[in-house]
Formats: C-alpha cells, structure tokens, sequence
C-alpha cells in the first residue's frame, strides 16, 4: 500500500490568527521567491517550534499571542503526513501547567507554531524552508 504523500490539517484561527497565517505564508514565499503551497508555511512554523525545548515550548502554548491568534475560523490546510506525528512528539515534551491552562492540543500547537513564526527573523525561516526535504528530527525518514 502506497504512503500517503500529504494530508490535510485543520488550524481554528481568529480573523486576527487568519492574518498572521496569511502574512507568514506572504513572507515564506517573498524569502523562497516562489509559490508555495499553505502546507510548506505550516510545516516551517512548525519546524521552527520543534526547536524549542520542552519549558520552553510550554511557555510558547500558553502565551498571550497563541490566544488571540486561536479562534472559531476553520481551516485546512494540506501537508506532509510525517507532520501529524512530529506534532504528536512535540506535545508529549510539553509540561502541564498546574492551573489546569488550555488543552494542549495539535491545533493549538499549529496556532503557537505560527505565532512563533511571525516573531522570527528571515534568516531563521530561510533555513527552516531549506530544511523542509529534510522533514523532522522527532520522525525517522
């Protein structure tokens, strides 16, 4: 049986987590000087956030920006298939905030992914995007 070569993702984005997206995907591509498709901006968001250790990627999920980017819009967005697991290993590193917090979810985990990536400098976007043939430390390929 032949392995799937993409699959979609669902991101739950504000009008305001729409935007910041769309601006990724815009700089992504202005960086690349190509098309790309919406699955390579989420999969180098989420390969900048793979880099954070687990305290630190903690902190990232429950930052204020995660909250307002999160929302009711829903989106899909297509993608390589080895990106659901390297969500799942990157939310088993996540430390539970004894408040109780919000779930910490792959949605979520997209929605700090991008929100991450809208703070980071070009050349760090450049060299995720370089990365993406390479897929994800947490995956064997």
């Amino acid at each position: 049986m032949a392995t799937p070569k993409s699959r979609s993702y669902r991101l739950q984005l504000s009008e305001e987590g729409t935007d910041k997206f769309l601006e990724c995907h815009y700089r992504l591509a202005r960086i690349a000087r190509r098309f790309i498709p919406y699955g390579a901006t989420l999969t180098v968001a989420m390969l900048l956030i793979e880099a954070l250790d687990g305290q630190e990627l903690s902190d990232e999920l429950s930052g204020p920006a995660v909250n307002r980017l999160s929302g009711r819009i829903e989106h899909f967005v297509g993608g390589a298939p080895n990106l659901a697991q390297a969500a799942a290993t990157m939310l088993d590193q996540v430390e539970i905030a004894p408040d109780g917090g919000h779930a910490v979810t792959a949605v979520r985990l997209f929605t700090a992914a991008i929100a991450l990536m809208s703070a980071c400098e070009d050349s760090e976007i450049a060299r995720a995007y370089r990365r993406i043939g390479n897929g994800f430390q947490t995956q064997d390929m």
